[in-house]
């Protein structure tokens, strides 16, 4: 959905486990570095754990994608509260079969397994993920296959990842003998706020989007409404960028993932941790984000972009800094500034371009779209005069100039003079969106009618006519 609009070459928060958006923060590099440590130290028994969402499944499946050449691995994801015995799974993960074999005829099968992996010389690795779900029984289960390990060349080796819940388990009394054979357990910790800024970072620039999308300040509420869980952060991100879409936003601001966290966290299914960070940014806050806007606007204008299109000489475009050049920059800046809603900066940009005579017209245009946004309609006027006495492309951008001149006019109650305008148009295009029926209700031939209410005569509000005019889309 978004992502063509925000440069992207794929979504960067999906919730599907993807070793390739890994990111090696602090907690992840060091969980990596110690499940390495155990299974090439040959650790009878690695534990990991981590709260839910916090990437412990993509953790093992880099971990796969890493020694898959090296270990024959079995995975065991479904693990249940309702499983009386874990043998026959083992047996299907290592491809052995062995779901009708009673309990002796599996040990046997396993027994065997381990003896031709070690006359191979290749070592064994069982994954049980979502551990947690693992009773005492079970425990001691996976307890007793370790003891087929040969004391001097360990055959076996189990990584047991799951939920806080499993470290709990591994204290009871009754489990001591099993957690004196674990070697090596980590437990993953939610991010802190610079790894959050650091991963989605990470994750936009693996989906092919090198410049930041969120600001800061915005960054910084994300980590705060998650509680730095990654999975949190992915629904979060996700939902905000596709407000952001919505809005042609051509960054997310703070305000953008506040509505989007309200939204998703309405009926409660997103469990955010800190809703009160929802409250309106300070003051120093919202002057902060505004520079960090700007500065992104103004980054994003000054992109190196075509100078000429297709066929056209070079001696027919502009040359690198030129007049002409420096002109339309200042005009590609005003446009990214007027789309994130800065019309005092934009403004400057579009005052500067407009000293450029072939720019004139669409510069002066937009100079009167930001002061009327801004609520100064009578400085809107006089920008939108001097843009009908400057040359302009085509009699259409002109029309459009006029009717957004007589809109404001008649806003501000000058009726001869919106008469003026409206007029000349229906000269020039008699069907012109609704200036007949405003020409004859201004006429006083008849009552305005709810359709001709201001902001829906023509079937929008009066900022979505600014937004449509010459020029908004370059």
């Amino acid at each position: 959905m978004y992502e063509t609009f925000y440069g992207l070459d794929v979504k960067p928060f999906t919730l599907t486990p993807n070793p390739d958006f890994l990111y090696r923060g602090e907690t992840h590099r060091v969980a990596m570095a110690s499940l390495e440590y155990g299974i090439l130290h040959e650790a009878g028994f690695v534990v990991l754990t981590g709260l839910p969402g916090m990437g412990k499944t993509t953790l093992l499946q880099q971990l796969l994608a890493d020694h898959r050449d090296h270990f024959n691995i079995g995975l065991i994801t479904n693990t249940h509260s309702g499983m009386d015995t874990l043998l026959p799974w083992i047996l299907l993960a290592f491809g052995l079969g062995g779901a009708q074999q009673d309990k002796l005829q599996a040990f046997h099968a396993f027994e065997q397994f381990l003896a031709k992996e070690s006359l191979a010389r290749r070592r064994v690795l069982l994954i049980v993920d979502e551990a947690q779900n693992l009773g005492a029984n079970l425990l001691e289960e996976l307890r007793l296959l370790s003891n087929l390990n040969q004391d001097k060349a360990p055959v076996l080796q189990i990584i047991l990842s799951g939920q806080p819940g499993l470290r709990q388990l591994l204290q009871r009394k009754d489990l001591t003998q099993f957690a004196q054979r674990v070697m090596v357990d980590y437990s993953l910790e939610p991010f802190k706020e610079e790894d959050t800024l650091g991963y989605i970072a990470h994750r936009l620039r693996v989906a092919g989007r090198e410049e930041p999308i969120f600001t800061q300040q915005a960054t910084r509420l994300i980590h705060r409404l998650t509680g730095g869980i990654p999975r949190l952060i992915n629904q979060l991100c996700d939902t905000a960028l596709t407000y952001g879409f919505a809005d042609q936003a051509s960054f997310v601001s703070t305000k953008i993932v506040a509505q989007a966290a309200k939204d998703r966290s309405k009926g409660g299914i997103l469990p955010l941790t800190d809703t009160e960070a929802l409250t309106a940014m300070t003051a120093e806050q919202e002057t902060a984000e505004q520079t960090q806007l700007t500065a992104f606007a103004t980054r994003t204008a000054s992109a190196p972009t075509a100078t000429h299109s297709q066929g056209a000489t070079p001696a027919s475009s502009p040359s690198a800094g030129s007049p002409a050049q420096e002109s339309a920059e200042w005009y590609e800046r005003g446009l990214a500034l007027k789309k994130i809603g800065m019309y005092k900066e934009a403004l400057q940009q579009f005052s500067l371009a407009a000293q450029d005579t072939s720019l004139t017209f669409k510069a002066m245009a937009q100079v009167g779209i930001c002061l009327k946004s801004s609520g100064q309609s009578e400085q809107a006027v006089t920008a939108f005069r001097k843009a009908l006495q400057a040359k302009a492309s085509s009699s259409v951008d002109v029309i459009q100039v006029r009717y957004l001149l007589g809109r404001t006019l008649e806003n501000l109650g000058r009726a001869e003079e919106t008469l003026e305008q409206y007029r000349w148009i229906r000269r020039e295009e008699p069907d012109f969106k609704d200036v007949a029926e405003r020409i004859e209700r201004l006429d006083g031939r008849r009552s305005p009618s709810p359709r001709n209410a201001e902001g829906t005569g023509d079937g929008s509000s009066w900022v979505a006519q600014l937004q449509r005019i010459l020029g908004a889309s370059k």
